[in-house]
């Protein structure tokens, strides 16, 4: 008799995607950002595009595919808006973003088992779960605008990712707390292994409460 390793299975499929079972891909718009957008500095937020567009081309597509969009009204300089992307993408230890105009920053994380399973939980959860719209906060055209659309603008924190979800229709449906009202959602160490991150079970119980 083999007795099987659940945990280790885990962990291979998330170390070696489609080695276990064939996940699905988390869909983030924008899919592309011009290289000419502020010189090629836009990376995760299009600073030159229109957002409406974004939103739209991320609702067509949820609706297609019975699922929900997921709003991250953010900017390309936010630390916290990259970490949340990098985060429901499965990533864990060491990873790298980049700030627009600055080097970049690396989120070295003193990861266990229990982690990685947690960025897996985290991961396969968005992915089955959501199509994520980045809607950049403030140089676009008509970002708050694309907020005043959705019914969303009431509602908008004192610093962002600004993270909610809409209905079918592209409509206000729930907002998720930030780093600031919940704080156990964040995660940091203090000295030279302080890092930026967040709690990832917190994080994915909080995502499950954004859906009607």
């Amino acid at each position: 008799m083999f007795s099987i390793n659940f945990k280790l299975i885990s962990i291979i499929a998330l170390l070696f995607p489609g080695s276990v079972l064939a996940d699905e891909i988390l869909s983030i718009y924008p899919k592309t950002i011009s290289e000419d957008c502020f010189a090629g500095r836009a990376l995760s937020y299009d600073e030159c595009g229109l957002q409406s567009e974004i939103l739209h081309s991320a609702l067509r597509e949820a609706n297609k595919t019975d699922k929900t969009v997921l709003v991250v009204f953010g900017a390309e300089w936010c630390i916290w808006c990259h970490v949340f992307k990098e985060h429901i993408k499965g990533k864990f230890g060491e990873f790298n973003y980049k700030l627009e105009g600055q080097a970049g920053y690396n989120l070295n994380e003193k990861h266990t088992d229990q982690d990685i399973l947690n960025a897996n939980d985290l991961r396969q959860y968005a992915a089955k779960t959501f199509v994520v719209a980045n809607i950049e906060a403030q140089y676009s055209f008509d970002g708050y605008d694309v907020l005043y659309e959705i019914g969303a603008e009431k509602y908008i924190k004192d610093s962002i990712p600004f993270i909610f979800t809409t209905d079918r229709n592209g409509q206000f449906l729930r907002e998720m707390p930030s780093t600031h009202e919940l704080k156990s959602l964040e995660k940091k160490r203090d000295g030279v292994d302080w890092y930026r991150g967040y709690n990832r079970k917190v994080l994915l119980s909080e995502l499950k409460k954004l859906i009607n």
